[in-house]
């Protein structure tokens, strides 16, 4: 990368850090958020074209053209917030995670630690998704995050430094044959290991929103080998709030065969991420190419 483009991207990045971090409470992120999406959209043409591009894709001519705009509009807001709250701290401004979140099952998620084999926490990209690994680390759980950083160096520095700076332990995938191993000792002491399952991948082809589309195995790979509990849970925005919300755990039939597992397990997965993502379209990553079919779909 060209070191003046570099430098830049650096000034810019740790500019909007500062200043995301002095604002005083929620509120105030709230609207500096809002601000830097109003600031992104005029640049933003290939995201609002593939974001109509699959809206389409999933629900025809279903939506008023009003409601269209509104996803279109809360990709941008989604974004920036999710940029924010990445780098806020609250407890700099005297106030903790669970103080700015709603809770609700966590019922699920200890049931599923008394069974005592871990947890694979299974999210999908929607709200405020980085709150859930924090709210459990200020609750004293055993956690490891599973991230992918961005490709971008600058981003990717800034990114890797504020998740442990909130005392994260997070692997950058795909792992390593050491990440591999802490993730697994991890389950095997009855940790939490989060994952965040609906990005794409080549592993297996399921329904997702209706449509086909390529899912990483992940989450039914490490269930399968550890026995440890997949529990859903996602985070939602309210206001300046959130809302942060455990099911119950999956409770999938092993046939034996363990690929047929794998693809039941997953298709079960985006089943759930589905039904989050109808109910709240304006807080999802419209903006990925999610359905891209493989090279020789194309080809084909």
């Amino acid at each position: 990368m060209n070191p003046f483009l570099l430098a830049a991207q650096r000034l810019l990045f740790s500019s909007l850090v500062t200043i995301i971090r002095a604002m005083p409470n929620p509120r105030a992120l709230r609207g500096w958020c809002l601000l830097m999406a109003a600031g992104m959209r005029p640049f933003g043409g290939g995201w609002r074209r593939l974001v109509r591009r699959n809206l389409r894709l999933v629900y025809g001519d279903t939506l008023s053209v009003g409601q269209r705009r509104a996803i279109v509009r809360g990709v941008f807001e989604h974004s920036a917030r999710g940029f924010g709250e990445l780098f806020w701290r609250p407890e700099e401004h005297r106030l903790t995670v669970a103080e700015w979140c709603r809770v609700d099952g966590l019922e699920h998620l200890d049931a599923a630690l008394a069974a005592g084999k871990g947890v694979l926490l299974a999210t999908a990209h929607i709200g405020g998704w980085t709150l859930l690994p924090r709210y459990l680390n200020e609750r004293g759980c055993v956690t490891g995050s599973l991230l992918r950083l961005p490709s971008n160096p600058v981003a990717h520095a800034a990114q890797a430094a504020a998740v442990s700076r909130m005392g994260l332990t997070f692997y950058n995938t795909p792992l390593s044959r050491d990440n591999a191993h802490a993730c697994l000792k991890l389950l095997r002491s009855n940790g939490i290991l989060f994952i965040v399952a609906d990005r794409r991948s080549n592993d297996v082809k399921v329904d997702f929103l209706g449509q086909p589309a390529w899912c990483a195995t992940g989450t039914a790979s490490l269930h399968l080998r550890t026995g440890a509990a997949i529990v859903p849970a996602y985070a939602v925005r309210a206001g300046t709030g959130h809302r942060l919300v455990f099911e119950p755990a999956l409770e999938p039939l092993a046939s034996g065969d363990r690929k047929a597992d794998e693809l039941a397990i997953t298709a079960q997965l985006h089943r759930i991420f589905g039904g989050w993502i109808r109910q709240h379209p304006e807080q999802w990553m419209w903006n990925h190419n999610r359905w891209r079919p493989r090279r020789h779909e194309m080809r084909g």
